[in-house]
């Protein structure tokens, strides 16, 4: 399916759901520049800008656009950065971070159960895109509806599970299959993009990005819409 769009606008003419390489590449230019403007200001001010929080959130912006972009072309790449043991904990977090100026003001309504620390192996990089994208998606729910996120790390029988939970608006049944369908959104100002992205990095490195269903025994009780990105266990 291609071109799908449920608010009503016009779907894009180009069936290529991804961006071009070439017009990747030559994203990076301009964000380059802006980091070094940030620099040269940071340098000339000092703490009287980089202490501000709206330093600080333009700063792990122009650097989630950088990690996005980054994954983006890896994309494109054949093949991808070599499959490797990684610990998933750290990868989650630093996920997280990039969200911290949205975190913060729902306070106890976010949770990040981070107890679990088992190993991965795949692709860090692809892990840290598709968990990035899947709790941006959480967090729209949770601002939007005042709702609950919460983030765990699963030690499963042969895999790692990020579940991303959140209470929001849920997903429509006969939407359920569509979720990573190239230019699939019910968003206004979606591009349909995010989670076949996400999904494409994850399948190429051996790992998989599902939307859990209701008689899922770890699914989160409270969650209108839950998701798993899992990736091959490393055994003791």
């Amino acid at each position: 399916m291609k071109n799908t769009n449920l608010t009503g606008g016009p779907a894009p003419a180009n069936d290529d759901p991804l961006l071009e390489a070439e017009l990747l590449h030559e994203m990076r230019h301009p964000l380059l520049g802006i980091k070094a403007g940030l620099v040269l200001l940071s340098r000339t001010l000092g703490s009287r800008l980089t202490g501000l929080d709206d330093f600080r959130l333009v700063t792990d912006q122009v650097a989630r656009l950088e990690e996005l972009l980054r994954t983006w072309q890896d994309l494109f790449a054949s093949p991808l950065t070599e499959c490797a043991a990684f610990a998933v904990g750290p990868v989650v977090s630093r996920a997280l971070d990039l969200f911290g100026h949205r975190v913060r003001p729902l306070g106890e309504r976010f949770t990040y159960d981070r107890r679990v620390e088992a190993m991965g192996y795949g692709i860090a990089q692809a892990l840290f895109h598709a968990t990035s994208n899947v709790v941006a998606n959480a967090l729209d729910e949770a601002e939007r509806n005042g709702g609950k996120v919460l983030v765990r790390v699963l030690d499963c029988e042969r895999e790692v599970e990020v579940r991303v939970s959140d209470d929001g608006s849920g997903i429509d049944e006969a939407h359920c299959e569509l979720v990573f369908e190239p230019r699939f959104t019910t968003k206004d100002c979606g591009s349909g993009l995010g989670l076949y992205i996400a999904q494409s990095l994850m399948h190429r490195c051996g790992g998989q990005i599902r939307l859990v269903g209701e008689g899922d025994p770890s699914r989160a009780a409270w969650a209108r819409t839950e998701f798993a990105i899992s990736v091959p266990k490393v055994q003791a």
